[in-house]
């Protein structure tokens, strides 16, 4: 009898260990998991630079610092959702700048500052391609200047609009926003408010597809 209920306390052991690897497993199989279960962000809609309408059945907000390199090797894939239907999808960009990226807090109000001017967009995406090769200099700003030439925009304009506190109160806002949503890292997404953690980037489009279908 001793031996038999052994037997069966191994048996019920080495199943209850399959059932759990199992679960663990199908858990780190899925790509899309969201941070705080499936807790839902209270996030200001109203604020960041947006693309697609405010009534789109999917919103993807991205907290991103200009000087970040995954925010630079994410920007493909974010691309494609900027060019999706825009009565479907809505992306919107917010600031969060880092402290250890020396450059990125002037290249957020550069990136505001050419959206005063109608390409927020444009400077947007100078940035990151450029990233490679601003981030390494000691002092940035002409390099800057040479980006504000380019794009065919009012430099004297720039420079005042970046001097000003209403650019600086804006990134400011976003950066207490992102700190108030627990965000530690760039870039960060949210997906109709919830928070997520991608074990690779091409997860988003999959889960913007998911959300889409629901």
């Amino acid at each position: 009898m001793k031996t038999e209920t052994k037997w069966l306390g191994m048996i019920l052991i080495c199943t209850l260990i399959l059932l759990f690897g199992g679960i663990f497993l199908l858990t780190r199989g899925n790509p899309l998991e969201v941070v705080d279960g499936a807790t839902v962000f209270q996030i200001d809609y109203s604020r960041g630079q947006k693309i697609g309408s405010d009534s789109a059945k999917v919103r993807i907000v991205e907290f991103s610092d200009f000087e970040c390199l995954a925010c630079a090797a994410v920007e493909s894939y974010v691309a494609r959702l900027r060019a999706a239907d825009p009565n479907k999808i809505q992306f919107i960009y917010r600031h969060f700048p880092l402290s250890q990226h020396v450059h990125s807090s002037q290249a957020a109000a550069l990136a505001e500052a050419a959206g005063e001017q109608g390409k927020f967009w444009e400077m947007h995406d100078k940035l990151l391609e450029t990233q490679a090769r601003w981030s390494s200099m000691n002092d940035a700003t002409s390099f800057f200047m040479d980006l504000v030439k380019e794009l065919g925009l009012d430099e004297d304009k720039i420079k005042q609009a970046m001097a000003g506190n209403v650019i600086k109160a804006k990134i400011d806002s976003d950066a207490a926003e992102g700190n108030s949503l627990g965000i530690s890292q760039t870039p960060t997404f949210f997906v109709n408010g919830r928070k997520l953690d991608l074990q690779k980037f091409e997860d988003l489009d999959t889960l913007v597809e998911q959300e889409l279908k629901k």
